[in-house]
């Protein structure tokens, strides 16, 4: 069994030979549209949000003109075309360099609908406007997953992905930001449209959200999604997510980004160890940090030494070298 054959394993829910551990075994690679959803640096994305990148801004930066300030905006604001010729070339350039025998392909969808409404219209604006203005609101959804819906076509049809990761961050430290009742009136709909196209292709579904999701993972299993990521430890109790949904539902992620950052190796390792214990009994679980960020050099090699201890990975499949792993984007 190679990497993309045993983490198929894991997606499935079935006991793989070993701990799928993508930044480890190159069981999955990530590609990515042309769609700009920020502008490193600073400037104006291209959905016309102006942005801010400084020394004091982490990331992305932060945005600073919000182009909908009103209901009326909505029609008339000027969101990228996704049937642009030249959309996909990055991705089909991407995947050209990937060995498709031993890695799936997930196709980045981009930034989420909730994600791209608050920062087309401020956060909290977005927030009144779900109580004040829904209908306001279900128009702007609505008009960005048109966007989204086709990206996802693009990727299956044009790029030929194995699978399609959906990002956004619906969570608090320890609530869902909009609350769960928000969150089914307004987003579960137009999600679900996202969702289907990847049912009807016959495409597994990933999907990222930071922060405190537990109360609505029975909707994202309803809805057809296949893995669940990050499962942030610091934010939901993993175990007894593990136990509830681990036969319905599977899981990438749950390596705390606090200690992988503030953490010394020592502790990377007994992280890792304990992640393993709670989330791979059974299958399902693919290992990886709860977050995309440049951590220290040496808790990354604590990661990599623990995750081949503890995961049984086969030496076979163990990157060559630290240097050719850590000049990977984690995933």
């Amino acid at each position: 069994m190679n990497p993309r054959e045993n983490l198929i394993q894991a997606l499935n829910r079935r006991e793989p030979e070993w701990l799928p551990a993508p930044f480890v075994d190159r069981s999955m690679s990530v590609v990515t549209h042309e769609i700009r959803e920020y502008p490193p640096g600073g400037g104006v994305d291209d959905w016309g949000v102006e942005w801010k990148q400084g020394e004091e801004e982490i990331g992305a930066g932060v945005p600073v003109k919000h182009p909908i300030k009103k209901p009326s905006d909505i029609d008339s604001c000027p969101f990228p075309n996704p049937n642009e010729e030249g959309l996909m070339d990055s991705a089909l350039d991407q995947i050209e360099r990937i060995d498709r025998s031993t890695s799936m392909v997930f196709g980045d969808n981009g930034w989420g609908l909730f994600e791209r409404a608050w920062i087309l219209v401020g956060m909290d604006r977005l927030l009144i406007w779900m109580y004040k203005e829904p209908e306001a609101v279900e128009k702007l959804l609505t008009r960005i997953a048109r966007v989204k819906i086709k990206i996802t076509e693009r990727l299956i049809e044009e790029v030929d992905v194995d699978g399609i990761g959906y990002g956004d961050d619906w969570g608090g430290e320890t609530a869902l930001i909009m609350g769960p009742k928000l969150w089914r009136k307004f987003l579960k709909p137009q999600q679900q449209k996202l969702y289907d196209v990847c049912i009807e292709n016959d495409v597994p579904i990933m999907q990222h959200s930071d922060g405190h999701i537990e109360e609505i993972i029975p909707d994202l299993i309803e809805m057809g999604l296949t893995m669940l990521d990050p499962l942030q430890p610091e934010a939901n109790d993993v175990e007894k997510i593990k136990e509830k949904f681990g036969d319905k539902l599977a899981f990438h992620g749950a390596v705390g980004s606090r200690i992988l950052h503030h953490g010394n190796p020592d502790e990377v390792r007994t992280e890792v160890k304990t992640r393993i214990n709670q989330l791979s009994k059974g299958g399902g679980y693919v290992i990886a940090p709860a977050h995309s960020h440049s951590y220290p050099e040496e808790n990354l090699r604590a990661f990599r030494d623990s995750a081949i201890e503890h995961g049984s990975i086969p030496e076979k499949w163990i990157r060559n070298s630290f240097v050719e792993m850590a000049g990977d984007t984690v995933v």
